[in-house]
């Protein structure tokens, strides 16, 4: 169960970015991978950086422990009663300003 609400977390906080991506470009190809990039490096990064990354409060939810490697930066892990309401916090904020700016869209049918 820790598992699965772990995944739902990550579909809800990555779900969160991508939204905001999907709605300020036009073409999110470019975005995405740069999303992807940092959160694959994300064991690079000192521990002040990584904190504004998803990955670093679902990694501090997991029960056994994941080695990142030899060249990993040692960061302290989040506790769960500061990463859960985090992410659904972020998560939140981020789907009221969608909801706010897809509101103010205009719809030209007659650009394409």
């Amino acid at each position: 169960m820790t598992y699965l609400g772990i995944t739902i977390l990550g579909c809800l906080g990555y779900g969160a970015f991508f939204l905001v991506i999907g709605l300020f470009f036009r073409n999110p190809m470019i975005p995405a991978a740069i999303i992807y990039v940092w959160e694959l490096i994300n064991f690079l990064p000192p521990p002040l950086l990584k904190k504004i990354s998803v990955i670093h409060y679902l990694h501090s939810l997991v029960p056994v422990p994941i080695p990142e490697g030899p060249f990993a930066l040692v960061a302290e892990p989040t506790p769960a009663w500061v990463s859960v309401p985090g992410l659904l916090t972020v998560t939140a904020v981020v789907l009221v300003f969608a909801s706010y700016r897809i509101r103010r869209m205009e719809i030209r049918y007659g650009g394409d």
